[in-house]
């Protein structure tokens, strides 16, 4: 029996709360929903303000969220289905204008708080919780309604009329009652309206937040093969297919990063001397650049980059027992694309195009490299 008088309470405070969430179908509040499904927030929020001035000041109601972009909010309404228990009203929020979303109205913080589940799930966000309606109404009256005025009658004209020459003596005139005199009665001033709390817009998530990951550094250590347009000129295929690459990046903010790297690429080729006795030339690259990187973080499983290198490219041929050393500054503009294994180790690859410029001529070379990405810390 218990159980059974405790449902029917339950079931009773369920039905008043839903039934107290929704606005009156009359008046001002049918004006503010008929312009908010029009597309006119602005004068659906004056509607608003006008109507709850009357008597529902000491009412409790759900705070949805506050909006500086009408079509933000436009999008939320039409999310709900233009809900009969939402209403908007004007506010300002880090001194720019807005519009602030309320839903439903309560006797009690108490019901609107039990009714913050009704919300739909479009519209749920955290910290919705209740107000009271006299905080959030903007001080001062509504603007006014202008109604078209009829236009002034004409004054008629009266002529004067001329005083019969018979009437000589003049009337005694008669006596004038006086008005009594009525005190004014004393002008109490308005009670201020509440100040209204500005609340200032949600900041925006962090990149953590935001579930994306930003290392403080990232350390790549590959496999690279370099081709060389000199190289195949001078009789091989100007292919080094023995490389390595390491690099260090060190990430200063979400995208933007600075790229230190090293790397060397080796090979040999059988050549003929002047006499056409077979001889061996043992070619080596060694380069040393530097420079930024700009970084896509989207938080997907694929991390894209583009770089822009600048440094120091060393060329060395062993022949005969002779060994010729060549340095030249170089550019190496690149792109490259990590994917994300765990939270610290990644699989990179990535191809770049060299040009140095060498004593006697430039040296066209194009990279390519794959290996294991290590990410230290987090910014």
């Amino acid at each position: 029996m218990r159980r059974h008088v405790a449902a029917g309470v339950l079931a009773m405070m369920a039905a008043v709360c839903v039934e107290a969430q929704t606005l009156p179908s009359s008046g001002a509040f049918a004006r503010g929903r008929e312009l908010m499904a029009s597309g006119d927030p602005l004068g659906a929020a004056d509607a608003f303000h006008e109507a709850l001035r009357g008597g529902d000041a000491g009412r409790h109601t759900l705070r949805v969220g506050v909006y500086c972009d009408v079509a933000n909010l436009e999008r939320q309404v039409r999310a709900s289905g233009n809900a009969p228990e939402l209403f908007v009203l004007r506010r300002s929020a880090g001194g720019r204008p807005c519009l602030a979303l309320y839903w439903g109205l309560f006797p009690s913080r108490a019901a609107a708080r039990a009714a913050a589940a009704t919300i739909p799930v479009p519209l749920r966000a955290a910290g919705q919780s209740p107000v009271l309606v006299s905080q959030v109404l903007p001080p001062g009256a509504p603007p006014p309604v202008v109604a078209a005025s009829a236009p002034p009658r004409p004054v008629p004209q009266v002529e004067p009329v001329a005083p019969s020459p018979a009437a000589t003596v003049p009337a005694r005139p008669e006596p004038v009652a006086e008005a009594p005199v009525v005190e004014a009665a004393p002008v109490v001033p308005a009670a201020p309206s509440p100040a209204v709390r500005e609340e200032p817009l949600p900041p925006m998530p962090t990149p953590a937040q935001a579930g994306v990951r930003v290392p403080a550094m990232e350390i790549t250590g590959a496999y690279s093969a370099l081709w060389d347009d000199v190289l195949s000129e001078d009789g091989g295929d100007g292919f080094l297919e023995a490389g390595w690459m390491l690099s260090l990046c060190g990430n200063l903010t979400q995208s933007i990063g600075v790229v230190g790297e090293v790397s060397g690429h080796y090979t040999s080729d059988d050549t003929l001397d002047a006499s056409g006795a077979p001889l061996a030339a043992d070619w080596d690259l060694l380069g040393v650049h530097a420079g930024p990187r700009y970084t896509h973080r989207g938080g997907g499983f694929a991390v894209p980059y583009v770089q822009a290198l600048a440094g120091w490219t060393r060329t060395g041929v062993e022949l005969a027992g002779v060994r010729r050393v060549e340095d030249a500054f170089s550019i190496q503009p690149g792109v490259g694309l990590n994917l994300r294994l765990s939270r610290s180790v990644g699989l990179g690859f990535g191809a770049d195009y060299r040009l140095a410029f060498g004593e006697y001529e430039n040296r066209n070379e194009l990279r390519l490299h794959a290996g294991l990405v290590l990410a230290i810390g987090d910014r």
